[in-house]
């Protein structure tokens, strides 16, 4: 039985953003009634983040990298020391550049009430405009990319006020029960970042779980806050390659064809748009991390031992 009082461990990743971090733990003081543990791990920030972290927060929870280990890396570590606690009942996975309701916890423990649900996830505006939506839950397909968020852009109304089961949920804000995490396992590092969110809701729903689009909970995000823009070489080659891990892992053979042959037709449309902005190089980082994807060894999802703890990589069947 999940008890919606038991202790909530907040995990936020933490890389060079102190001022953004601080702001969404503001966010979550005006939550009440819930027991909040906020767990923040500094992904090897190159900057004065920890100490200005424990200048405002002295009493924060920060687990220090030492290196940046992506977005996925970064939250495995945070899951993995939240469940050593025994309180630990939830996982909150939530993004250091957003700005939650109050009330935005209530729903997404009601939905996760029903055991057959492995995960619930919010309705997610833009911070500015804060009227559009930025996520309304999501599907997985065999495209370029494999995600696509709901309601992107669009202005809040009835066709996104329902709640309802998705075959994908952003790591953007998601709440996982103690229970699912331990049986699907936590993110895996080898998404640096991007697709580590579509690849959990892929493994959860292979183990039926079903996913939850939760509407009555309302968060607002600040995008690309971390990676300061959305076409940069660094993104394309991980989003590149990130996609192409996801769809050799869950994909058949039609999948990997399909997935191959759309980014055979967008790359050359990528450069034609990039070429008159001098951006080349995110059109061949692209292709690289691509190639990558397609070619680098491919380990197994991380997992744990019965009781929740750190089982090695090279350990796991």
């Amino acid at each position: 039985m999940r008890d919606p009082s038991a202790r909530i461990a907040v995990v936020l990743v933490n890389w060079n953003g102190a001022e953004d971090t601080l702001e969404t733990l503001a966010s979550l003081d005006r939550v009440e009634g819930l027991d909040l543990r906020p767990l923040v791990v500094d992904n090897g920030s190159s900057d004065d983040s920890v100490a200005r972290l424990r200048a405002r927060r002295p009493e924060l929870e920060i687990l220090e990298t030492g290196a940046n280990l992506g977005f996925a890396g970064g939250n495995e570590v945070g899951i993995r020391h939240a469940l050593d606690d025994p309180a630990t009942g939830w996982l909150l996975l939530l993004n250091t550049d957003v700005e939650v309701d109050p009330g935005f916890l209530g729903p997404l423990l009601e939905a996760c009430s029903d055991s057959a649900v492995g995960a619930a996830g919010p309705m997610i505006f833009y911070a500015d405009p804060a009227d559009r939506l930025w996520a309304a839950g999501g599907r997985l397909r065999w495209r370029e990319t494999v995600t696509k968020e709901f309601g992107r852009g669009e202005a809040d109304g009835p066709p996104w006020n329902r709640a309802r089961d998705v075959s994908y949920l952003t790591t953007c804000c998601l709440l996982v029960p103690r229970d699912v995490m331990e049986r699907v396992g936590p993110l895996d590092p080898v998404y640096f970042i991007n697709v580590d969110d579509a690849d959990w809701c892929r493994r959860a729903s292979g183990a039926g779980y079903r996913l939850r689009y939760e509407p009555a909970s309302r968060i607002w995000h600040k995008v690309a806050a971390s990676t300061a823009g959305s076409y940069t070489p660094l993104k394309t080659f991980h989003t590149g390659r990130s996609n192409a891990i996801f769809v050799r892992r869950h994909g058949g053979p039609l999948a990997l064809a399909a997935f191959v042959a759309a980014n055979l037709l967008a790359l050359p449309a990528a450069a034609l748009r990039e070429l008159p902005r001098g951006n080349l190089r995110s059109v061949r980082s692209k292709a690289r991390g691509l190639w990558r994807g397609l070619l680098d060894p491919l380990p197994p999802p991380p997992s744990f031992d019965v009781a929740g703890t750190t089982m090695p990589r090279e350990a796991r069947a």
